[in-house]
This record gives C-alpha cells, structure tokens and sequence, in this order.
C-alpha cells in the first residue's frame, strides 16, 4: 500500500487496517490516525521535481511510536511527543494498536533548514513540562475538538506553527555548538513571534529586535543573511496571509478589508496595492478568480 513517497508494509502477513482523518488549519494538517501494527517507510525526497519538506509532529493518545531517522531511534508514548522530517529516509514502527494524533508543517512555515531539523528527528520530547507541555496538550485538544473550530482557522495555523517554530528552537539551542546553527534557531523564535503578531499594527523591526533583546543592526543582519530584510519579511508574511485567506471558501463572509487588518493592515487602498504589486492582482480579482475556477473548474 503507498501513499506518496511513504509505503506501508503489512504486519504480520495482514494489509494494514486503519483510518485517517485531516483537518486543515491554514497551511497546517493535522490528521487523528487509528490502526493495528504496521510499518511505514520514507524513502525522502523523490526523482525528478521535488516535493516541499516538511516535518511530521507525531504524539501517540494510545500505543507507542518508534521513529528511526539521521541514525537514531526515539520512543513516544503517553504524553512524549517526536518528529520526523520527509527529505530524508525514515522508518516509523508502530508495534501493537495505536490512535495518534500528527501535526504537519512545511519548513518554510517555521523558517526550518534541513540541517537544523537533523537536530530534532527522532528524539522525543517529554510533554509534562515547559513547551513541550503545550504542544502535547494543543495536539490532544485540536484531536478533540477540531471540528468545532468554524472561525479564525489560519490564524489558528499560524499559532500552531508559533509554537512548533518555538519549540523546535528551543531544542535546537540546547544540543547545537555550532554559533551559526544557534543564530538560525534565535531567526526561527524571531520568525514565529513575528507570524503570531501580525495583526499588530504596532509590529515593527523596532518593536522585535526589542522583544528578543538584540540591536537592530543584529536583527537585520540575520534577516540579510537569508535574502531579506526585517520589514520586508513581515510585509510578506502579512501579504501570504491575506492570500492564504482570500482563498479559503469558509472565510467568503469576512470583507476584503477586514482580511486586511486581520494581518495589519488597516488600509484598504494601502492593503490592495501592495497585494498587487505581490501577486499581480487586486485583492478582490484574486478572490474572483478563486470563485470562477470553483464555479465553473
């Protein structure tokens, strides 16, 4: 059985059983999977024209986990939380009935490099105390009541996101030596403080080197290593948002410039030309478009 580049080898001489539900949260999945034993392998990133990367946040409601990835082996159970990443080979072991709940993001999402996520792969997180805690208590909670969840759904995926930037930075401080890896842990913490603000009008380069305690200069000098600046990143962040809901049916009853400010920007004429200028269309001629290609695609 395949789905994608991920096989599914039968356990015990049976097809693997199972069900899997997802829910989106804006550029997040989170998807509920029940089943018996099995294992899935991940060979990475396929021949040909590559797939976006992305990390799998896996925390088990019942059963145990066995994630093998980089070389190493990690067990999740109970509380504890662990990651994989799908651009390199992994093998998930699942030894007896299991229920879990996983959480899907993008490395652009969280500002991750495949380098820094071979610092968290397969090394499991306790979820009894700190962000760890959090994450383990968001996962049970999006499992439960998820589908109550009618509003608000990408700010809800930028959150989720926040906190997973936050707690894969964390881990990553704590086991890197090399200063450059640190500089890019402190750039993912500064990307998710800035992802969960963005309907601040007061957000400002200003305002984060402040936050985080670092100069202006340092803040732009990390930003300029990557292609960009600080206030151009926050623009396009704001602009991918606003995108991200323009083209989300269940939020048609919200106005052009109520999106606008839900993502800082609380001018309308201010808002609509440098969405044009981004995408080569008017907020509202890309919400049109997306209209016509439902109506008549």
């Amino acid at each position: 059985m395949a789905r994608g580049r991920t096989r599914i080898i039968r356990s015990r001489g049976e097809e693997f059983e199972g069900t899997t539900l997802c829910r989106r949260f804006g550029q997040v999945q989170v998807s509920v999977v029940e089943g018996g034993p099995c294992e899935w392998i991940g060979t990475g990133r396929p021949a040909g024209r590559p797939a976006e990367p992305y990390v799998r946040v896996c925390r088990p409601l019942s059963g145990e986990v066995r994630v093998f990835q980089d070389g190493r082996e990690s067990v999740a159970s109970g509380t504890r939380i662990v990651c994989y990443d799908s651009s390199r080979p992994y093998r998930i072991v699942i030894p007896g009935p299991f229920r879990m709940v996983t959480l899907l993001l993008p490395h652009r999402l969280i500002g991750l490099t495949t380098k820094e996520a071979e610092l968290i792969t397969a090394k499991a997180w306790y979820g009894s105390q700190g962000l760890g805690a959090l994450m383990s208590d968001l996962l049970v909670g999006l499992e439960r009541y998820g589908e109550e969840v009618e509003t608000s759904i990408d700010l809800l995926g930028g959150s989720v996101a926040g906190l997973a930037a936050a707690l894969f930075a964390e881990r990553i401080r704590s086991v890197a030596s090399d200063p450059d890896v640190g500089r890019n842990a402190l750039m993912i913490t500064i990307q998710a403080h800035i992802r969960a603000r963005l309907a601040d009008p007061d957000l400002s380069p200003m305002s984060v080197a402040r936050f985080h305690k670092v100069s202006l200069r340092y803040l732009q000098k990390i930003f300029h290593e990557r292609g960009t600046s600080p206030a151009r990143w926050i623009r396009d962040e704001r602009l991918a948002r606003c995108r991200s809901e323009l083209n989300d049916p269940g939020l048609d009853h919200l106005s052009i410039a109520l999106i606008g400010e839900r993502s800082g920007f609380h001018e309308a004429s201010h808002f609509s030309r440098l969405f044009r200028d981004r995408y080569g269309v008017s907020p509202r001629e890309y919400r049109k478009r997306r209209e016509s290609v439902e109506l008549f695609g």
